[in-house]
């Protein structure tokens, strides 16, 4: 039996999903079963948890061999805490083998926000004894266009403190694909991937295929960290506004341009193409070319 954390979210329901197709006994732990079964195959069995709730993380672990723990998000603090609960009861439930989304930034001189976050998780999974497979994860297609470039749909700028950083994004969509290859075969597995797209892009790249996706153009602009920040407030809450300042200044610092074969290796196909994606997810807008 593998479950799935998260499982309600794109990645993790895209992971039951494949789990399930490959024939494989798969529970998704939730925190709202209705809720679930509007998005999960039918059938699929639910375990109700939370990861504040260690008691009921405990019950949830009871009589699963893999563990495919889906990162948690929030306040860093939040995170931390949750990635901690999770990995405790996953050792308390005797569990075979964990798969852990994390990301490329881990390293100890990085600005990211999360970054301490994700190191921390991965050396209590290090130190925990249980198996494991991490896969580092690049910047999220989804991401870009969701947080960066769908907001700059009026103005016609894209105005980020990156420099002239690059990124290798990857789709939700790829990654649960990676996440669901590792867990149905864990013993094949090794203990850290890189998972990434397979071209690394700067911004004025990324703009120009958002402008062709929409049939409008869009141009990116290297602005000072400050005036992000004013912009970013306006629109998001606290942490985010900081959080995304500090991931643009990883990227100013070239952390997320390494392209990795490794999703290829894992899957035995390539990933999707950013403007692949974006033809993909803007195909609804009638603004599209």
């Amino acid at each position: 039996m593998i479950l799935v954390t998260g499982a309600t979210g794109h990645i993790g329901r895209a992971v039951v999903r494949r789990l399930v197709s490959l024939g494989h006994d798969v529970a998704a732990m939730v925190r709202d079963v209705e809720a679930a079964r509007l998005r999960l195959p039918s059938g699929i069995v639910m375990r109700m948890a939370d990861y504040d709730d260690v008691a009921a993380l405990g019950n949830a672990f009871a009589g699963i061999d893999g563990l495919v723990l889906i990162s948690s998000d929030g306040e860093a603090t939040t995170v931390l805490r949750h990635h901690t609960n999770a990995i405790e009861a996953a050792v308390a439930a005797n569990i075979r083998h964990i798969t852990f989304t994390s990301i490329i930034d881990i390293d100890e001189g990085s600005p990211f926000y999360f970054a301490p976050v994700y190191r921390d998780a991965e050396t209590r999974l290090a130190l925990s004894g249980v198996p494991s497979t991490v896969l580092r994860c690049g910047l999220y297609c989804d991401f870009i266009l969701e947080y960066w470039l769908d907001p700059c749909r009026t103005s016609g700028e894209l105005a980020l403190p990156v420099g002239g950083g690059r990124v290798a994004p990857i789709s939700r969509d790829d990654v649960a694909a990676a996440v669901a290859a590792v867990a149905a075969r864990p013993e094949k597995s090794h203990a850290t991937y890189t998972i990434t797209g397979d071209q690394a892009l700067d911004f004025g790249k990324i703009a120009a295929a958002y402008g062709q996706a929409m049939g409008r153009q869009l141009r990116h602009r290297a602005c000072a960290k400050n005036e992000y920040l004013t912009s970013a407030s306006a629109r998001l809450d606290e942490p985010w506004s900081h959080a995304f300042a500090t991931l643009c200044a990883s990227i100013a610092e070239d952390r997320y341009s390494h392209v990795s074969k490794d999703f290829t290796d894992i899957t035995c196909q390539a990933p999707e193409s950013f403007r692949d994606f974006l033809l993909r997810a803007t195909s609804s807008s009638p603004a599209q070319i």
